[in-house]
């Protein structure tokens, strides 16, 4: 390995080191956006590749601080594990319809629970797969299925959801930042410590020394306050 290939290396290895914390912050950010099954710890495993990738294709000519280029390759790795796992997500509440589906029916007929037996024949399945479907639906732990056909996860993070992003729109900077200035103390630390330091919804409530659903609910007033100004003077 010549001097340069080793130099790269090393300095990919600094970079990494300097900014695991980053990768945590950025797991819990989102922990609260993502569906239940997508675990705390894999967010982390993933984002680590994020910021490994990150360490690796940086280039400091290109005038973006590392920190900034990071954690928008962190957030994407993530975030692409995510809606590669809503596929199998949309599969496992597909099952889980049509298995309450036949359990109704034969409750109806029967007059009593089916046995899962009772359940697969119905389904035209065999045993063995109708409980290798019922493991799936657990592994996603759904807990209540909607009858839209809407996609949970077109409402994850993004420019979007943040009211601070319509800064960069010139036309209604103004009325943003007019807005902001009448918010509360209160409201303008948890808008500032959400999505600008990027803390969650525990680690606010600490701060401010509240429940993680008081926050919620601060943060949506918020948020739907700022969307209001700029519906109304735009």
């Amino acid at each position: 390995m010549n001097d340069y290939k080793k130099n790269k290396l090393s300095d990919a290895h600094a970079l990494v080191n300097q900014h695991i914390s980053l990768v945590n912050r950025i797991a819990g950010y989102l922990k609260a956006r993502v569906p239940k099954f997508m675990e705390y710890d894999d967010m982390v495993q993933i984002g680590m590749i994020g910021l490994l990738s990150a360490a690796d294709t940086f280039d400091a000519n290109t005038g973006v601080e590392f920190k900034d280029y990071a954690k928008s390759r962190i957030k994407g790795a993530i975030l692409d594990e995510v809606r590669k796992l809503s596929d199998i997500s949309r599969l496992a509440i597909k099952n889980s319809q049509r298995h309450n589906g036949a359990k109704r029916e034969l409750e109806n007929i029967l007059g009593t629970t089916p046995t899962n037996s009772q359940v697969a024949n119905k389904l035209n399945v065999s045993l063995v797969e109708y409980e290798k479907q019922r493991t799936h639906i657990d592994r996603f732990k759904i807990d209540k299925l909607d009858d839209d056909d809407g996609d949970p996860f077109d409402d994850l993070v993004g420019s979007n959801q943040n009211p601070l992003a319509l800064l960069e729109d010139e036309q209604i900077k103004g009325v943003i930042t007019n807005s902001i200035s009448e918010l509360n103390d209160r409201k303008r630390l948890v808008l500032n410590l959400y999505y600008v330091e990027e803390l969650n919804l525990k680690e606010i409530g600490s701060v401010i020394g509240v429940k993680e659903s008081r926050v919620s609910q601060i943060l949506s007033s918020v948020v739907k306050e700022l969307h209001d100004a700029v519906a109304k003077n735009t």
